[in-house]
């Protein structure tokens, strides 16, 4: 049910995004969306006003102008070049939270209203200085009464009231957008609206966070180069979440990093292990790995914080992903083509689409899997995709835009850093595990489990059947266009023998004819009737002959 207090709350939001449009100069589709009576009074825009150049800058503009919720949206698209083109991604990318601390009594409010205890009765002490500041919420450091160092990440106050708002205008907005702006038709906005809504619900309930933080714990338990925060689940609630504290300089910080004596060459060789072990050995990998999310400790360790997006493959995807690069590196192309079909990005062979993959492949055909440049040939499927308009699967682009960003995060680190070479090491690795008994053994007998889930189901499908012919119900349709084209044959051929057929009767007919007393006549008309049609008829196969040939 709107109320009053919400029909005014969206409004008042309606004419605050009209505003950051017009100060980033894009009055021009101000006025195309006919949205100009939301300007003040000395901000109107007439209709000269013209359509601006470098949209992209503009839009992210507007974006941080609006913060919150839009700088969201517009991080998410930043990972989704199947959506967007590519130069509204990287500037995308660009976006930072620019939100300012809520005040720790705020923050106190909400985590005792949470957790049902004061806050003295958990931590022996709380900072209320926050050490990093979001649009959903801020952290801040802290330590329980036990000892141990903790953050603390408190969600901010009424933000979810404000998500709801901006993301009901949004939906509005992309309806404006896809009827009044002709470049905008073949988007289907209406969808990132709905992806970036479930998106949105999954980060403002931190304990999804916290089951993704804990497989990641339980993933990297024991490692040597990674350390994931343990999650305080009896602290832990939707709006507050509780982890153990990591001590660490961000990747990109070249000066803590000399501080710390870290080797450089390391830290990118652990950060590849890392993301190599999270797609090929977990099948769940950390989505957004850009420097403020990764972390490096003393001894060249590195931590990845910020686990609201994350990806992840089934076992047949994984084992699908090393067929792909060997196929690429063979030259297999359909084997390649057939990958895209058994991750379900296409359904049906389409030649065009065959020859673009076959350009691609071709490409790196007998190549190292050390030489190919991983970047340029994710970001050629993706756009391969879009141009045939395949939707990919969500967690495809996560990875593409995972292994992009991994690979230059690794190349500032280190110049010589290639991620392909270390996934050839992996790949060796996997190729070898491949050949053990056990696995074999194991796919053996998940074949047979498959045939016999298989088998089951026939009784069952064929009853089905036999059940729909009886009602009726079963029918074929057929949709290949060469049926037609044979029906038209068929046709045409017949006409012609029933044409036959006549002229040998009135052929047959006017000999009988002639010998009949005052039949001559009606002969010679039988005999030039016959003539007139055999000759139409010769003319038709000779033009058809011509055509044909």
């Amino acid at each position: 049910m709107i109320t009053v207090k919400h029909a005014y709350r969206d409004a008042h939001r309606l004419k605050q995004i009209v505003d950051a449009l017009f100060k980033s100069g894009l009055g021009y589709y101000i006025y195309q969306l006919k949205l100009k009576d939301h300007l003040f009074w000395h901000q109107r825009v007439e209709q000269g006003v013209e359509k601006p150049a470098d949209l992209p800058k503009k839009i992210r503009a507007a974006i941080d102008e609006l913060g919150g919720t839009f700088i969201k949206l517009g991080q998410l698209l930043s990972l989704r070049p199947d959506l967007i083109p590519k130069e509204y991604c990287d500037e995308f990318s660009r976006l930072q939270d620019n939100v300012s601390n809520f005040s720790f009594d705020e923050a106190r409010r909400i985590i005792e209203g949470e957790l049902k205890h004061k806050t003295t009765e958990i931590f022996s002490h709380f900072e209320k200085e926050p050490i990093a500041s979001a649009s959903i919420g801020q952290v801040h450091k802290a330590r329980l009464l036990n000892g141990v160092r903790v953050v603390v990440k408190v969600q901010r106050p009424g933000i979810k009231e404000l998500m709801d708002t901006d993301i009901d205008l949004l939906y509005h907005l992309a309806e404006l957008l896809q009827s009044h702006v002709e470049e905008l038709k073949d988007y289907n906005l209406k969808g990132i609206v709905d992806e970036f809504k479930r998106y949105t619900l999954n980060e403002l309930d931190y304990l999804k966070e916290c089951r993704n933080i804990e497989k990641f714990y339980n993933n990297f338990l024991g490692s040597q180069t990674v350390k994931v925060p343990k999650v305080h689940w009896d602290f832990t609630t939707k709006k507050v979440l509780v982890m153990g504290y990591i001590e660490g300089v961000p990747i990109d910080d070249k000066e803590g990093l000399k501080d710390w004596n870290c080797d450089e060459k390391i830290i990118s060789k652990n950060l590849a292990d890392c993301f190599l072990k999270q797609i090929f050995e977990d099948g769940f990998f950390h989505a957004d790995p850009h420097p403020a999310n990764v972390f490096v400790l003393p001894g060249n360790k590195i931590a990845l914080l910020d686990y609201g997006i994350c990806g992840s493959l089934t076992e047949g995807m994984k084992e699908k992903l090393v067929d792909m690069l060997v196929s690429l590196v063979d030259r297999d192309i359909n084997t390649f083509v057939d990958g895209f079909f058994e991750v379900g990005m296409i359904d049906e062979k389409d030649e065009t689409l065959v020859n673009d993959i076959e350009a691609i492949v071709e490409e790196y055909a007998g190549a190292n899997i050390d030489q190919i440049d991983f970047v340029h040939l994710f970001n050629d499927l993706v756009f391969t995709a879009r141009r045939h308009n395949i939707s990919l699967p969500v967690d495809f682009i996560l990875l593409a835009k995972a292994i992009i960003t991994i690979e230059g995060v690794g190349q500032q680190l280190n110049p010589e850093f290639n991620l392909s070479s270390a996934l050839h090491d992996y790949t060796d690795t996997i190729t070898a595990r491949r050949l053990r008994p056990s696995y074999i053994i194991k796919n053996f007998i998940e074949g047979i489990s498959d045939f016999r889930d298989n088998v089951k189901l026939v009784p069952r499908q064929i009853n089905e059947i036999l059940l729909k012919l009886k009602r009726g119900e079963l029918g074929v349709h057929f949709e290949r266009k060469d049926l037609v084209q044979l029906e038209m044959e068929i046709d045409r051929s017949s006409n012609r023998v029933s044409l036959g057929v006549i002229i040998a009767a009135l052929i047959v007919a006017s000999a009988l004819v002639l010998n009949v007393r005052n039949g001559k006549w009606l002969a010679v008309i039988g005999f030039l009737i016959a003539t007139f049609l055999t000759i139409n008829l010769f003319i038709s196969v000779i033009k058809e002959r011509r055509i044909v040939v």
